[in-house]
């Protein structure tokens, strides 16, 4: 005999991290948004970046949404760091694996209503 399906009230959490070069993060916001709960991962310089292009209503759209960011070791006084491809991949495989672990952690330990991953 089956066994009963058993339901659960927490929605589906999924953690999406793009890759920070140009055009890669608007698409996976878009891709996000049909997801349930969402943990978006940007870097610190790419975060920041969003929030400026975007203005105000940057994040507007998105309440089903945790923003994080992890340092990526990018210079913020460059504004075309992630345009050099080759900088942009040695930084963030010196300076993300760590930050990326620990984030995992703390979302795991978090008391609230969204499931653990």
């Amino acid at each position: 005999m089956a066994s009963p399906v058993v339901y659960t009230t927490q929605k589906p959490h999924v953690v999406c991290v793009p890759h920070p070069a140009q055009g890669h993060i608007n698409l996976m916001l878009k891709v996000s948004k049909l997801l349930h709960a969402v943990t978006f991962v940007n870097t610190v310089y790419n975060h920041k970046r969003l929030l400026r292009s975007r203005r105000r209503n940057a994040l507007d759209g998105f309440s089903s949404f945790r923003f994080e960011s992890i340092p990526d070791g990018l210079s913020e006084t460059d504004g075309n760091t992630t345009q050099d491809i080759p900088s942009l991949c040695v930084s963030t495989m010196n300076n993300c694996l760590s930050p990326f672990k620990d984030l995992l952690r703390k979302i795991n330990i978090r008391d609230d209503c969204w499931t653990r991953i």
